[in-house]
């Protein structure tokens, strides 16, 4: 039996070999060989002309390095290319390295339209066609895998992070002084001093230290870091160069693996797959542990004076175990994290069959499109080339109209019925097979948009809309016989994720048309919906994308509910979400907001969307003055509200609010050299930039706004640095304006929120 973790490739002896690394039925680490599998790509050829262009084809060699390479053979076979059934060649090669060198000119023989699947990696292309389901079991039977039944292996995690001599990124000096690795059932830190810790492992120096890691490592499936692709990594790889150490490292510009098993960076999942959900002040270790778990790190603060270095040098045991202690709880939240995190990417994995590498590190568009490669290649569809360049550049400046808003009037409402449209956008896609195969001139479905008609035919079922489909009936039974989960999860934000994917610039299978047919038909539902509630005697408070908030009895709610259902085509359902008490609902210069407002349940819970304590570049001061302020206006205590903010604008005139509640986060969108406009986040990010921190795209800047300097960008300190704040540009820009968009639905105006005067101060 075996159980495939991940796919590679080698060439051996002028022969591509497959290679898939696994575990068998005992827990024994396997690997299975196929030889026989060629590389391949394919070519549309004038259908009249097939046999004598397929005689050219075969005689085609280019020169590389000295070499001439070949064509291997072709063969017809029939493909559909959207909804045209065709004859095409299908081109094969020797290595898999030929197909780049010998696609150009296979495009420019006579008698070739086009060519096709030219750009898929090669062990890609053979999860694609062997339909591989990493962690699933398979029997090996005469050199070829058969699918089993059963239950899906969990691969073996363990954690791992090292720690410099000084908190610099120069890794042909800085030595690496420790290394720990963590999973459940082992706990260790390799190091080259004495230490009294039970786990340490003492070796005689660091090179020592470097193979009893490369050693221990090898009986893990995959190995989890924190920013591991930046850090540690490199770190490792540049040590053993250094050391003249062969090393498992294997390090591009792009990617950061080990030969032996598969790194995971959790950084990659937490800001490509969860940025979402998690709520944190920064994506540090530390943050994420705490929003996570409820602990993070510990305390000592290695790289603030060069402690970690001083601690190091003084030889001291019982200091040295205390870094030895900091790396090893750094190993162990990691791996605690991945514990919650890791199991819907196997999920992915296994669904998409796609490596866990390659899973972790893709955003939901491309998890959308290896799903539909997958898919596309068991119906006999051409996969779509990559876009080039010019087409690349032409997509990104068209834009369409998005989801529609029924703007509220500001005010408190009291007894709120939310009504929401069951996964509006696939279910749309579905009932209206929009697909880019059903765009038809003279389609029977039309969908008008500013004086323009897409029509979509109904005579043949759409390949996406198949597959959505599938993953909504699928879903759903998931849902009804286990409850929610991570299969169920991972199901739904496929499903989820198809429409934004037609509408991303780079995807093989983008459709401006359908992507904007699917929104014009979103908007078209929600504002029929709200004027037949308009009409059916309903106050309708809001509306947004897919849900509508109205005033009414219960049981006309249902009823009206019941009529919307009936009318709707295919698998649309228009369902009851929920009743609120209490609603805010705030107000902007034009008047009403989209998606700003704050809703009470019955139980006293808040659900609050586009205020400031939903952000991450607010304050903590401002968010928890924010949210204070939502609990009572919501309980209809706006004077206790009126009272609270002026209780907060004191103290933060008199210098009494602790510098963590002033912290400001903004992530940066690109490195800070590469900005024009600096301003505070790029200003601190650029300065930590000067003392030898490495700062990239993504990073989250945390920043106080201090006293010192005249603008706003020169006052910014990284919130460790910062020794006071500038009590005017709390009061004035974080506080004030969290407050006043909610209170002055009330009437009440900055005046009335600042109150009496007082001396400022800072701390």
């Amino acid at each position: 039996m075996l159980y495939p973790v991940h796919v590679d490739y080698e060439v051996l002896n002028g022969k591509s070999i497959i290679k898939i690394f696994g575990r068998d039925e005992k827990g024994n680490k396997t690997l299975f060989e196929d030889s026989n599998y060629e590389p391949y790509f394919y070519a549309i050829p004038e259908q009249d002309k097939i046999e004598e262009t397929k005689k050219r084809i075969e005689k085609l060699e280019v020169e590389h390095n000295g070499e001439i390479v070949r064509i291997k053979r072709t063969e017809v076979v029939e493909k559909i290319d959207l909804n045209r059934k065709l004859k095409v060649l299908k081109i094969f090669c020797c290595l898999p390295r030929d197909v780049p060198l010998l696609k150009d000119n296979v495009r420019t023989t006579e008698g070739i339209l086009h060519k096709r699947e030219f750009d898929i990696p090669f062990a890609k292309r053979y999860c694609l066609d062997k339909q591989l389901n990493f962690f699933s079991p398979y029997k090996i039977e005469n050199d070829k895998l058969e699918k089993q039944e059963g239950k899906s292996y969990e691969p073996k995690v363990a954690a791992f992070d090292i720690e410099t001599y000084a908190p610099t990124f120069n890794a042909k000096e800085n030595k690496i002084i420790c290394i720990g690795i963590y999973n459940k059932d082992k706990k260790s830190v390799i190091t080259w001093k004495p230490s009294n810790l039970k786990e340490a492992i003492v070796v005689k120096d660091e090179e020592e230290m470097l193979r009893e890691f490369f050693k221990m490592i090898d009986e893990y499936d995959i190995l989890i870091s924190y920013n591991g692709d930046n850090f540690d990594m490199p770190f490792l790889k540049t040590r053993s160069e250094e050391l003249k150490l062969k090393s498992p490292v294997l390090l591009t510009k792009t990617r950061a693996n080990f030969k032996n098993c598969l790194h995971i960076d959790l950084y990659n999942i937490i800001t490509k797959h969860l940025m979402a959900e998690v709520k944190t002040r920064t994506n540090k270790l530390d943050d994420i542990a705490k929003f996570f778990l409820g602990e993070g790190k510990t305390d000592i603060k290695l790289f603030e004076d060069n402690l970690g270095k001083d601690i190091w040098d003084s030889d001291e045991v019982s200091r040295i175990d205390d870094i030895l202690k900091y790396n090893l709880q750094d190993c162990r939240i990691t791996y605690l994290i991945g514990e919650k995190i890791l199991p819907l990417e196997y999920r992915f994995s296994n669904l998409i069959g796609v490596s866990m590498y390659d899973t972790t590190r893709g955003g939901f568009s491309q998890l959308v499109e290896s799903y539909l490669m997958r898919e596309v290649v068991k119906k006999g569809i051409f996969i779509k080339n990559r876009p080039a360049d010019n087409e690349l550049e032409q997509r990104r400046r068209e834009t369409y109209v998005g989801a529609y808003v029924y703007k509220p009037t500001p005010g408190l409402y009291n007894n709120i019925h939310v009504l929401d449209f069951k996964s509006l956008y696939p279910s749309i896609l579905v009932s209206h097979n929009i697909s880019p195969d059903t765009l038809d001139e003279s389609g029977e479905i039309e969908v008008k948009i500013d004086g323009k008609i897409h029509k979509f035919t109904k005579k043949r079922k759409g390949f996406i809309v198949d597959v959505v489909a599938n993953l909504i009936k699928r879903r759903a039974e998931i849902k009804k016989n286990l409850g929610k989960g991570v299969d169920e999860q991972a199901l739904k934000t496929l499903a989820n994720a198809t429409y934004g994917y037609l509408g991303f610039f780079a995807a093989r299978w983008y459709s401006r048309e359908c992507a904007e047919s699917i929104t014009a038909l979103g908007r078209k539902y929600i504002t029929e919906t709200i004027e037949k509630a308009g009409k059916g005697g309903f106050k309708v408070i809001y509306g947004d994308t897919d849900s509508l908030m109205v005033i009414g009895e219960i049981k006309e709610v249902k009823k009206f509910l019941e009529g919307i259902n009936k009318g709707l085509p295919g698998i649309m359902e228009l369902e009851y979400e929920g009743f609120y008490k209490s609603g805010i609902f705030v107000g902007s210069a034009a008047g009403g907001a989209k998606k700003r407002y704050a809703l009470l349940d019955e139980k006293g819970n808040m659900e609050i969307k586009g205020f400031e304590f939903v952000r991450g570049d607010w304050s903590r001061i401002a968010k928890e003055t924010q949210e204070k302020v939502l609990e009572l206006a919501l309980n209809g205590e706006k004077e206790k509200a009126l009272k609270f903010v002026r209780e907060v604008v004191k103290k933060i005139k008199k210098g009494e609010i602790e510098k963590d509640k002033l912290v400001i986060n903004r992530q940066l969108t690109k490195r800070p050299e590469e900005y024009g406009l600096v301003g505070p986040h790029v200003k601190v990010a650029q300065a930590l930039q000067r003392k030898g921190e490495k700062v990239g795209g993504r990073m989250i800047i945390s920043y106080v706004i201090t006293k010192n300097g005249k603008t706003i960008s020169d006052k910014a300190r990284w919130y460790e640095d910062a020794e006071n704040y500038d009590p005017d540009y709390y009061i004035n820009n974080q506080v004030i304006p969290a407050a006043i968009r909610i209170l002055s639905v009330f009437g009440y105006s900055k005046e009335d929120l600042i109150g009496e005067q007082s001396n400022l101060a800072g701390f």
